[in-house]
C-alpha cells in the first residue's frame, strides 16, 4: 500500500513539474555595418509538445515566428501573441525594426499548457 501511495505522489510531482516547463525564446535584428542589411539572430528551440505564449517583451515593432523556414505567425504588437499556441517543432522569433531604429530585441516565454 505505501508503494501505491509513493508512486502515486511520485506521479503527481512528475505531471505539476511537466506543466509548469518554461521555454525562452529571444531573437534579434541588427542593422549591419553597411547599413542596408539587417543581421537577423535566434537560438532556435525545438518543442516536443504543444506550448502556450503567456508573455511577451522587447524593444521592436511587432515580430514574427518561424517554424523551421517558414513564417507561421505575424505580430504588430507584443501582447497580441499572448495566448498563442505553438505546436511541436522547431522554432525562430525575429524583431522587427522600429523606424530609425539600428537594432531590436524579442523573448517570448512558452509555457505547456495545464489540461
Amino acid at each position: 500500500m505505501k508503494q501505491v501511495a509513493l508512486l502515486i505522489t511520485f506521479l503527481t510531482f512528475t505531471i505539476i513539474s511537466l506543466s509548469a516547463q518554461t521555454i525562452k525564446l529571444e531573437g534579434k535584428q541588427v542593422i549591419g555595418s553597411n547599413k542596408n542589411s539587417p543581421v537577423l539572430s535566434c537560438v532556435p528551440v525545438k518543442i516536443t509538445k504543444s506550448m502556450k505564449i503567456t508573455s511577451t517583451d522587447g524593444n521592436c515593432d511587432g515580430f514574427w515566428i518561424q517554424k523551421g523556414s517558414i513564417t507561421i505567425h505575424k505580430f504588430k504588437n507584443l501582447e497580441d501573441a499572448v495566448g498563442t499556441i505553438l505546436t511541436s517543432g522547431t522554432y525562430y522569433v525575429y524583431p522587427k525594426l522600429k523606424k530609425d531604429s539600428k537594432k531590436a530585441d524579442v523573448n517570448i516565454t512558452l509555457k505547456m499548457p495545464i489540461q
